[in-house]
């Protein structure tokens, strides 16, 4: 049998098929409708005929007066040629259930079409499930209807949109290729498609009256049905997933106790939670939804999710009606909250918590588009997600969602509103992107201090964060100003020994020790980090920052042994109370293995630079800035221990991407190029050419 969702092209296939068999005439040619119980019986009959049973015998089959299925297979298994017979769309196995119909024989193959791929009357069938095409194929399809003067990328795009969908693909190949009065562009198609989804089927033929050629039918077609035998609450549970994202939707957002808690009893049709498995056992039997496993990262076990096409979910939604829609987008904002709140030490994990992030952009998006009073439900749940996303370190997913939750608040002048600007900026500044952390940051503090005031935690938290941008562009003395600020208004409204305090100014020693002043930046570390472990103890992370601060300062000014002695502690207690990824963990492994590099212990140095990178390329990636500190101390150390040929090639991979990322004027970037020339003129050295002094650049603060 071959199944499939619908409009798969399940029949075309089989229609390929079946000419190829029947061509020489050797075999012959059975097709029979089997989409309802007259149909089937009608075209069972008509074969037994074709096979050679006399009309007396068919009408008496027909009438009841001998078994309909004995009669027809009985001339099936006599026939005197071999025969190829097609049961077409069998969604529906009750037209099977008045005898033994499905048989095998061995003067023939008996070809099934269906969207419902797991009942039971399939047990003893090769099942051949056919899904949607590939990205190559689909832009085919749409060459071959005639759509020939679009580009690839164009066609691509368009392919995509539609899901690579082979009946989707048809009508909208068939409406571009028909425009011969005014033609239509891929551009403007879609453009129409995204205002209403159910303008796909106006590339069907005039008049055609088949509903299972309509995108916009052909799932109520399989809904109908299963409401028909007895699960019109499919309908309701196939729309709450309609109201999500196409990703992979979490099972345990179904689960029954979580339905209850909303109104789905109160939808049309309604949903009870004793109601969902034999719903979603529905959904899975039509193919309208699968089910699968997850992955949610290395090393972590995946999740079971439901999934559904994204043109099934687009042109279902569409089709609910006004009433229902508040209904169940409040149902779908409850069920989504319900399942990331907390309770006690039960936490989602971080790698799954990324599964929820496009369910919450769809819902905030629908809840905005359809004015539904749910919409700050839905914008909470993204800043929620948002928060989660940045403290597990994941600044992708935190980047995506504070963009979300900005776009919904930009035109509202409001505490909140700046909020979610001060948040883009932090997400930006965790990827890596500065400058474009500087610029959110800029208008965040602006419109902070006149909305709040100057001495505001909100206003002063943006010049905190405005000036740790400022640092990863190397812009020392514009960082310095707002370390400041920050340092000293939360010296004034919240003491010198709050833990934000500390942090603000640790920031700024570094600040004024990258421009050189380093016994200013040596006094301001020192009663830092007496400040903070009077106040709140040696192993606070927060005594940790101010240590690795007064390190480096320690380092800049050539004091090696006491810088080794702070680093090693603060990475020692960075790892016990943050874990050994942790970015202030990974900071200050790569400040200790800066500072042995001075130390000339270069086995542990290395070793240690290559774990930090190794950690940030797998987490950053390859060209964030961090990664590219490390791999510039990397280059040195490489230098530094005879590594000549390595550490050039080093130097000249990263200089390429330093450029590219950071820009030519960044003091990474120079640091960079200065490292690649002292690479390369201490393996000119080596071969007998020139003499070169060893550099002695000194990493930067904040990595």
């Amino acid at each position: 049998m071959v199944w499939g969702m619908a409009g798969c092209g399940k029949t075309a296939v089989v229609q390929t098929v079946f000419a190829e068999a029947v061509r020489d005439g050797s075999v012959v040619g059975l097709w029979v409708n089997a989409s309802g119980l007259s149909s089937f019986r009608s075209g069972m009959l008509a074969v037994a005929h074709d096979r050679g049973a006399s009309q007396d015998e068919v009408d008496a089959a027909r009438t009841g007066r001998r078994p309909a299925a004995d009669f027809v297979w009985d001339y099936l298994n006599r026939s005197s040629q071999p025969w190829l017979l097609v049961l077409d769309n069998a969604d529906d196995p009750e037209v099977f259930r008045d005898g033994l119909w499905l048989r095998t024989s061995p003067r023939g193959i008996v070809l099934v079409t269906s969207r419902h791929g797991s009942a039971p009357v399939w047990r003893a069938a090769a099942k051949h499930p056919l899904d949607v095409l590939k990205i190559d194929d689909a832009v085919d399809v749409l060459r071959d209807l005639t759509v020939n003067a679009e580009e690839q990328a164009k066609l691509e795009l368009l392919a995509s949109r539609l899901g690579c969908h082979p009946l989707a693909l048809s009508l909208a190949g068939a409406y571009l290729g028909r425009q011969l009065l005014e033609s239509v562009t891929v551009d403007e198609y879609l453009k129409r498609l995204d205002v209403d989804p159910s303008f796909i089927d106006r590339g069907a033929e005039p008049g055609e009256q088949d509903l299972s050629r309509l995108i916009s039918s052909t799932w109520q077609l399989s809904l109908d049905a299963l409401a028909e035998r007895g699960t019109p609450e499919a309908t309701t549970l196939l729309r709450l997933i309609s109201c999500y994202a196409p990703d992979p939707l979490p099972a345990g957002l179904l689960l029954p106790a979580g339905l209850d808690a909303t109104g789905l009893s109160d939808a049309d049709p309604p949903l009870r939670g004793e109601q969902a498995n034999r719903a979603l056992e529905g959904l899975l039997s039509h193919a309208l939804v699968s089910l699968l496993d997850a992955p949610v990262g290395p090393q972590h076990p995946t999740v079971r999710s439901v999934q559904a096409h994204p043109l099934l979910l687009e042109t279902v939604a569409a089709r609910i009606p006004v009433d229902q829609r508040g209904i169940l987008l409040s149902a779908a904002a409850g069920l989504l909250r319900g399942l990331l709140a907390t309770n006690g030490e039960q936490r989602i994990d971080p790698h799954t918590l990324r599964l929820f992030t496009p369910h919450a952009i769809h819902l905030l998006r629908r809840t905005t588009r359809e004015r539904v009073e749910v919409q700050q439900t839905a914008l909470t749940i993204v800043r929620d997600l948002r928060d989660r996303a940045y403290d597990c370190n994941d600044f992708f997913a935190a980047q995506v969602l504070a963009l979300e939750a900005v776009r919904m608040t930009r035109s509202v002048v409001s505490a909140e509103a700046l909020t979610d600007l001060h948040e883009q900026g932090r997400a930006l500044s965790g990827l890596g992107r500065f400058a474009e952390a500087v610029e959110a940051h800029s208008a965040a503090l602006r419109d902070r201090q006149e909305l709040l005031g100057t001495d505001h935690r909100g206003t002063l938290d943006s010049a905190y964060a405005l000036g740790l941008a400022l640092y990863g562009l190397g812009r020392w003395a514009e960082d310095e100003q707002c370390m400041r600020r920050a340092t000293e208004g939360r010296e004034r409204v919240l003491g010198p020994g709050h833990p934000d305090t500390i942090d603000a100014r640790s920031c700024l020693a570094e600040a004024i020790g990258q421009q050189r002043r380093w016994q200013e930046a040596r006094e301001l570390a020192t009663s830092n980090l007496r400040i903070s472990q009077e106040v709140l103890g040696s192993g606070d992370r927060h005594t940790l920052t101010a240590r690795i601060a007064l390190a480096w300062v320690l380092a800049g000014i050539g004091r090696w042994q006491e810088a080794e002695a702070h680093t090693r502690e603060t990475l020692l207690g960075c790892a016990q109370a943050l874990g050994e990824d942790h970015p202030r963990t990974l900071a200050a492994r790569q400040r200790l293995a800066d500072v042995l590099s001075h130390l000339e212990q270069w086995p542990e140095a290395e070793a240690a630079a290559r774990s930090v990178r190794a950690v940030r390329q797998r987490s950053l990636g390859e060209e964030h800035p961090h990664t590219l500190s490390v791999e510039i101390l990397l280059s040195r150390i490489l230098r530094c221990r005879g590594a000549l040929v390595e550490a050039r090639h080093q130097a000249t991979r990263v200089l390429e991407a330093c450029v590219r990322v950071l820009g030519d004027a960044h003091p990474d970037t120079g640091a960079c190029r200065r490292e690649l020339r002292a690479a390369t003129e201490a393996l000119a050295r080596a071969c007998g050419d020139t003499d070169v002094e060893p550099s002695n650049d000194h990493e930067d603060g904040r990595s």
